[in-house]
């Protein structure tokens, strides 16, 4: 396992740099160079060959991969780190990745301290910007073992769309708990209004198909909102994007439509239409209650 870390990723990069200057076999590079970032340069090569960033042409100098190349061409020191993360993630197999499904700050907190200070010094760390968020997704997916992210982008989309809506609502920026970790039952940390600060917590539901689309409402989700003094359920109807409408469903409506344990069983998810709230849609009322 490479003990990857940003110094060795510096490294890295200076070593793509130098062979995009020079012709160079790998031995005329480590006679030439003894360091390269703040590491021998020995171990430099061996990662570099081991993330298929670097191979050796029928000549035998150094040149880069398609990846190699991939990885140079990012623009800018923390898109390069990002890349670098996600090559290393697809080549070694951490462990800690299976985390990525439960969120940032799981996985961060499992990593080990070096490659938590890669995420920092890639600007993965916190914030919510498009990038950010689209790294964290691309993360989870490969947690579990998938490629196609589109659902989770449809669901990123409600929970921006949340994001923005509360904060004109309440004139407060809300937290965006889900990028941090989606095991907390909710998404959205907000409060009820622009004068009233309690906190309401949100569970966002997205779907592109309209009231035709089904929210998959799990326990732990549906527990939260029962343990929660002030608790909405967000629905996003994006069957247009360019005209998206809002649902605010109380947790006393959304009551009567969850199922009940009888006997010894206990239900663990349940499939909730977007049609039940039909007559909820509306044009956005930020001066509207949630609760």
């Amino acid at each position: 396992m490479i003990a990857f870390s940003p110094g060795l990723a510096q490294g890295c990069f200076e070593l793509l740099a130098i062979t995009t200057r020079q012709q160079l076999t790998f031995t005329e590079i480590k006679s030439s160079f003894a360091y390269l970032g703040s590491l021998p340069v020995q171990k430099v090569v061996e990662t570099a060959q081991a993330l298929n960033w670097l191979q050796a042409s029928e000549h035998g100098h150094a040149e880069h991969t398609p990846w190699g190349s991939r990885l140079f061409a990012s623009p800018g020191y923390e898109a390069k780190l990002r890349q670098a993360l996600l090559d290393y993630i697809d080549i070694e197999h951490p462990s800690w990745v299976q985390n990525a499904s439960f969120g940032r700050s799981r996985v961060i907190s499992f990593a080990g301290s070096q490659i938590a200070q890669v995420f920092a010094e890639a600007g993965l760390a916190d914030g919510t910007s498009e990038s950010v968020v689209a790294f964290w997704d691309a993360l989870a997916a490969r947690a579990r073992g998938q490629r196609d992210d589109r659902l989770s982008q449809i669901g990123r989309l409600g929970e921006r769309l949340t994001i923005d809506y509360e904060t004109q609502r309440t004139g407060r920026h809300p937290t965006w708990v889900a990028i941090e970790n989606n095991a907390d039952g909710y998404d959205v940390l907000s409060v009820v209004g622009p004068t009233d600060t309690h906190q309401l917590t949100i569970e966002v539901k997205t779907s592109t198909q309209g009231t035709s689309g089904f929210a998959m409402l799990t326990r732990n989700e549906w527990e939260m909102a029962m343990e929660s003094e002030r608790h909405a359920f967000y629905f996003w109807n994006l069957r247009d994007p360019l005209k998206p409408k809002l649902a605010i469903v109380s947790s006393e409506t959304m009551l009567n439509h969850t199922p009940q344990d009888h006997g010894m069983g206990q239900w663990d998810c349940t499939k909730v239409p977007f049609s039940a709230f039909t007559e909820q849609f509306a044009s956005l009322d930020r001066n509207k209650s949630p609760i």
